[in-house]
């Protein structure tokens, strides 16, 4: 019976924390959009440090056209330009708590060409700290003492495939959309709670019959 309740409650621990490993990066969504259209885009931000992140700077990639930040309250928003072309958007004065995320939205028309947009970041703490989220995602990343990936300076910046689909009008066989990849990423998020809840249920079920 013992090693049953452990096998449940290491689930539940482990499923748990699967969730919160999927949302420790800073990323901009979608995945994939098609050449030359106009796209609304989505960066997420979240706080993993004991203070609250107070600052967010997103490089632009090359090739985007009328590139326009939405409105976001409790926040100031900088576009830095170079001629007409949007260098970089900065958002300050706002504040992310410490163990959340939040959502900063702009659009931008794709660039003609197929191709990779690369999403560089970097977040600032309220303590002076600068994650820098601009590091190549296939290049071996530092690990810590203990051997884990160290996210504590820097991280993987995030990608977006531009795709050639203007002959047919849709994704290109086998290619998964944006759509389709929040909607597969949110099935298994809700599936890993599931499991860690009935794993937690059974695990507290399983002690008190015992101490009955």
């Amino acid at each position: 019976m013992k090693k049953t309740i452990f096998a449940a409650l290491l689930i539940a621990v482990s499923s748990l924390g699967g969730i919160k490993f999927a949302s420790a990066h800073a990323v901009v969504s979608p995945n994939q959009a098609n050449i030359g259209e106009f796209t609304n885009f989505s960066l997420g931000v979240p706080s993993e440090r004991a203070s609250a992140t107070v600052s967010v700077r997103l490089l632009m990639p090359a090739g985007l056209n009328y590139v326009t930040p939405f409105v976001k309250p409790g926040w100031k928003i900088e576009v830095k330009k170079n001629g007409d072309q949007v260098q970089e958007i900065d958002w300050t004065g706002g504040a992310i708590p410490t163990e959340e995320k939040d959502q900063f939205m702009f659009s931008a028309q794709i660039p003609t060409t197929a191709g990779t947009l690369q999403w560089k970041v970097y977040q600032t703490y309220q303590d002076g700290t600068v994650i820098s989220w601009d590091q190549d995602p296939s290049a071996a990343q530092s690990k810590d003492a203990s051997g884990k990936t160290d996210f504590s300076k820097v991280g993987p910046y995030s990608k977006t495939e531009i795709v050639n689909d203007l002959a047919n009008g849709s994704i290109a066989p086998g290619a998964a959309t944006s759509s389709d990849t929040s909607a597969a990423s949110l099935k298994k998020a809700n599936f890993a709670a599931t499991i860690s809840i009935v794993a937690l249920v059974f695990a507290i079920w399983a002690l008190r019959k015992k101490n009955v």
